[in-house]
């Protein structure tokens, strides 16, 4: 049998790793369920690349009607086999005892003396673990690729005794539970952030001035009379020189949702491309507002940009551009009100310079912005952690698997 060593190990292992069939890292278990038409069920399902399971919504058994389904057992590795070449493999709980699952989610215990689960599961997790889910799954696209358990069964990864497994799935374990925690804690300071816009643009809190007055009333404007707009356009994609320029041009897929200052720049164009194209240069400072595809995605420009079709950008002559900014994205429905079109929807320059807006004093837009983005600078931070620990995760699973 041949043996293998990965490139990175825990120094109190030194044994090679070797080629072992499933068949007897894993054992199959199937535990049928009776159903009765007036009881409630709830199945199991398994989402793709690793993402785990999910609850569906309870059901009577009379809407199962003749679907083969079984039992869910705790501490099971479980397989999407319609998807399992997608990596839609999972681990069950303790959360899932009264749950079922139909033929389509098999279930494997471990084999207590050779395998650990976790490690099972982020193996098949590898990009070497989607190559031999790929194998077990022969066919064409999507639904006629089905994972065939006797074939899962017979394929041999490479993996090392039991307690090892148990030290490394552990371990990038650990890990992908700090991504989890900074992923629960980005959720929670963007629904903060929520709240807290719904209670400053419907002036339910308001700052004050620095000296503890009271700002005056919030005023009605029409956006169209803060400012002018400009518009985008797409320079030829087969002309390269086009895309060799100084000036930074940018498409809706380029902002972050509800973030104004997350703007990727990528992509840089020539005077030339500019000169050839519908698109126009605006201003830094000036409110990157997406009006086609993607409505309601707004930026701050970090510099002179230019746009793609997508765009109508608002160049301010009155008050803070961020305010404005922060406002169209806490007001996106309204912009999505005004959509016309069939295919694609868009808002037209018309109908923005028609939108009415609630305008504070300036230094009180001023203190607005700035709260908001001290709260999306932090957003920012977890989330730069949030792809540093996937990327080391990421590093992990290529280095300490075979």
């Amino acid at each position: 049998m041949r043996a293998f060593s990965p490139s990175l190990r825990f120094p109190e292992f030194d044994q090679p790793w070797e080629s072992t069939p499933f068949s007897q890292l894993l054992r199959r278990v199937s535990n049928p369920v009776q159903v009765a038409p007036g009881e409630v069920y709830r199945e199991i399902g398994v989402r793709s690349h690793g993402k785990g399971l999910f609850h569906k919504r309870p059901v009577f058994g009379e809407a199962l009607g003749n679907k083969r389904v079984f039992q869910v057992v705790p501490d099971a590795l479980v397989l999407n086999i319609v998807f399992a070449w997608e990596q839609a493999v999972a681990l069950t709980s303790d959360k899932e005892v009264e749950f079922i699952a139909s033929h389509r989610f098999p279930m494997f215990l471990e084999n207590e003396e050779r395998s650990y689960l976790p490690f099972i599961k982020q193996l098949l997790l590898t990009p070497k673990g989607k190559i031999l889910l790929e194998i077990a799954s022969p066919g064409g696209a999507g639904r006629n690729k089905t994972l065939g358990q006797d074939a899962f069964l017979k394929l041999k990864p490479v993996v090392p005794k039991r307690d090892e497994q148990k030290k490394i799935a552990d371990f990038v374990g650990a890990v992908a539970e700090k991504v989890s925690l900074l992923t629960e804690k980005k959720s929670a300071m963007e629904e903060y952030k929520r709240g807290v816009m719904q209670q400053l643009f419907s002036r339910a809190l308001r700052f004050t001035r620095d000296d503890g007055s009271d700002f005056p009333d919030w005023k009605e404007r029409k956006l169209g009379g803060l400012g002018g707009f400009a518009g985008g356009g797409t320079p030829d994609t087969n002309v390269l020189e086009y895309w060799k320029g100084k000036t930074a041009w940018v498409s809706s897929s380029d902002l972050a949702e509800n973030r104004i200052k997350s703007l990727k720049i990528e992509r840089r164009i020539t005077e030339e491309a500019i000169r050839q194209s519908a698109t126009q240069i605006t201003p830094k400072g000036a409110v990157l507002i997406v009006t086609r595809v993607g409505i309601g995605k707004c930026a701050i420009a970090p510099e002179d940009v230019c746009t793609s079709q997508d765009f109508t950008n608002f160049i301010p002559n009155d008050g803070v551009p961020e305010f404005y900014a922060y406002w169209l994205c806490r007001n996106k429905r309204k912009l999505l009100s005004v959509a016309q079109g069939t295919s694609i929807k868009g808002v037209t320059t018309h109908d923005l310079k028609a939108l009415t807006i609630m305008c504070p004093h300036p230094d009180e837009q001023r203190k607005i912005a700035d709260f908001l983005s001290s709260i999306d600078a932090k957003i920012e931070a977890v989330s730069a952690q949030i792809s540093e620990m996937e990327t080391f995760k990421k590093g992990l699973l290529q280095k300490m698997f075979v």
